[in-house]
């Protein structure tokens, strides 16, 4: 029979075995956006998305396409974002095009879009617009058609990937081939049941009027 002091070793590193292997993992420190690197100064105040490679949405009619334009809003130091403007164009233009040969303009639904976020896991991020809700319209053989699309995540959201651009600081956020879809009221019964949305962007905060502050998660 083991002597009284080495069974109670025995339980309590039993009992500390037990503990540890019972202990949640630890959570994901908190997102912080910060200005240049991580070792800047939080940021919070206002950010755009500005496009740098083209918006394109698909659907079975075809694909409509922008090559300017930008996602505008305000974010906490934490990532919480509200996004307030939506604006995308063509330049030559001001029309975007579309594979039917036609023109498509595209205009935002129930601006702001609150409830996004911008969240980074320590190796990756996402920014997620909640609430997104656009119309389309679209010129065509068939004549003008407008459909009305939203978000397919929860709370009608689109979620994007992000990066931290070592190479230039840059925070940048891509869209490929996120989930839309048709919003039944008042849609057109041409309109495709889901589109496709994908474009590429950098991220930038705000300074004296003009949208040059880099940003940078941890």
């Amino acid at each position: 029979m083991k002597h009284p002091r080495e069974l109670a070793a025995v339980m309590a590193a039993s009992a500390a075995a037990v503990a540890v292997a019972a202990s949640p993992a630890a959570a994901a420190p908190p997102t912080v956006i910060h200005v240049n690197n991580a070792a800047g100064a939080a940021y919070s105040g206002s950010v755009r998305l500005t496009l740098t490679s083209p918006v394109s949405v698909t659907t079975s009619l075809g694909t409509a396409s922008c090559n300017r334009g930008n996602i505008d809003g305000t974010t906490t130091s934490s990532g919480a974002l509200t996004v307030s403007a939506y604006n995308f164009y063509n330049d030559p233009g001001p029309a975007c095009t579309n594979s039917a040969g036609g023109s498509s303009t595209t205009t935002p639904v129930g601006l702001p879009w609150t409830g996004g976020d911008i969240n980074w896991t320590g190796s990756a991020g996402t920014l997620r617009i909640n609430n997104m809700q656009v119309t389309s319209t679209s010129s065509t053989i068939f004549g003008n058609i407008v459909c009305n699309y939203r978000g397919s995540g929860t709370g009608n959201s689109i979620t994007m990937a992000v990066t931290n651009s070592t190479a230039s600081t840059q925070l940048k956020a891509t869209a490929t081939n996120i989930s839309l879809t048709k919003v039944s009221s008042g849609s057109n019964i041409l309109c495709p049941s889901t589109a496709t949305y994908s474009a590429g962007f950098d991220v930038n905060g705000l300074a004296s009027g003009v949208y040059n502050v880099k940003l940078f998660l941890s």
